[in-house]
């Protein structure tokens, strides 16, 4: 978003073939940005079956959690102490945050974690509650449905579908109502600081830093596009 004069970038990428012939490309498994003459790199490596990025001290390049669950036309309530309901017309507080969405929009995990509820739950509707680690948990409320295999119990992972939008319970028109608490305690969802992801185990850290090396090897012998003009 802030690029300048003379940035340079590298990408490794890898090339699928058939027969000699390539086909498409794969997997970004390195890649080299300098902004301002500040030097970022990202490493692709496998932790459990499962993909990330990581800098060069093995610290993951992802966030925690997804900055929203879903794609969404506005925001019709926020997080509120006091809100007047618009089906009660009583006054009391809102946890969480409704997503205006069509109906059947997809929803997805905000992290990884375990589903610790999937089913109807008063005027929630129907409901899906993930627990994350360090006493995170996601509410996604007035779904019209669940996605396969979403139930009590699941393991999700982050980006994964887990519902579509809908206006079960008691809800005035298609929204996803999403709440995270810390701990039990409801927090505002669009001021909590994000943590960055789990970083490299340490039994794998050595494994690691083998992968890492080999592909900045290989990113290194490329030469860096450049960008000649400046784009704001």
């Amino acid at each position: 978003t802030d690029l300048r004069k003379g940035d340079t970038f590298r990408i490794l990428v890898e090339g699928l073939y058939r027969d000699g012939e390539f086909k498409k490309y794969g997997n970004i498994l390195a890649a080299e940005f300098v902004n301002d003459g500040v030097l970022s790199r990202a490493y692709r490596f496998e932790v459990d079956g499962r993909a990330d990025y990581y800098d060069a001290g093995g610290r993951s390049l992802r966030k925690a959690f997804l900055k929203a669950p879903l794609s969404f036309r506005r925001v019709s309530s926020g997080f509120s102490k006091s809100r007047l309901h618009p089906v009660l017309k009583i006054r009391r507080a809102h946890n969480g945050t409704d997503y205006v969405a069509p109906k059947g929009t997809p929803v997805s995990a905000m992290a990884n974690g375990q589903v610790v509820a999937a089913g109807w739950q008063g005027g929630y509707g129907k409901l899906v509650v993930i627990r994350h680690p360090n006493g995170y948990k996601t509410f996604y409320g007035h779904l019209s449905g669940f996605a396969k295999g979403v139930r009590k119990g699941a393991v999700v992972t982050q980006g994964q579908l887990i519902g579509t939008v809908g206006s079960t319970g008691m809800s005035t028109g298609p929204h996803l109502h999403f709440e995270m608490r810390v701990n039990d305690r409801p927090v505002n969802p669009r001021k909590v600081v994000i943590p960055p992801g789990e970083p490299v185990p340490e039994a794998l850290q050595a494994s690691y830093k083998s992968v890492r090396d080999q592909l900045a090897g290989q990113l290194a012998s490329a030469p860096p596009m450049r960008f000649e003009t400046a784009s704001r």
